[in-house]
């Protein structure tokens, strides 16, 4: 008996400390959906430079079936070359974002729609983001599709 009050009083301890040194998860202070609307609005009207900017210097993305993309000037460069192959139009929809210090993490659906109106692909996608002298920048990010795989 007196066993379990001491393993209780333990867990108690150990549960009250983890709250007081572990910083919370907040709700996302960072505005993860504010750079998500910003990234849409840039990339659908062509101002890939801008998208880019959106991005840490050493920023990250994770197309699927290619390599990372390391750096601005290679994720403006990666970003036009989706533009050129048809990928018009994008609707991105953050459905999760929170942060915690000078981290935030975001994942949400995509939609990407060419010129046409057409229906190209739809998916999902996970952000992470860091705060850099005091302005929040993606830092990395990574998608892939919903759709079925073409069969051979």
């Amino acid at each position: 008996m007196h066993m379990n009050r001491v393993l209780r009083g333990g867990a108690l301890t150990v549960a009250a400390l983890m709250l007081v040194v572990a910083p919370a998860l907040t709700a996302d202070e960072s505005d993860i959906a504010g750079r998500a609307a910003a990234w849409q609005e840039a990339y659908n009207a062509g101002d890939l430079g801008a998208v880019a900017a959106l991005y840490t210097e050493d920023g990250k993305r994770m197309p699927p079936n290619m390599e990372t993309v390391d750096g601005n000037a290679a994720i403006a460069e990666n970003l036009q070359a989706f533009k050129d192959a048809g990928g018009a139009q994008v609707n991105i929809a953050v459905t999760e974002a929170e942060s915690v210090g000078d981290t935030a993490y975001a994942v949400g659906t995509y939609e990407i729609s060419g010129a046409d109106g057409s229906h190209i692909d739809h998916g999902k996608w996970v952000n992470i983001s860091k705060r850099v002298n005091g302005e929040w920048k993606i830092y990395s990010d990574i998608w892939n599709t919903n759709m079925a795989l073409p069969t051979p």
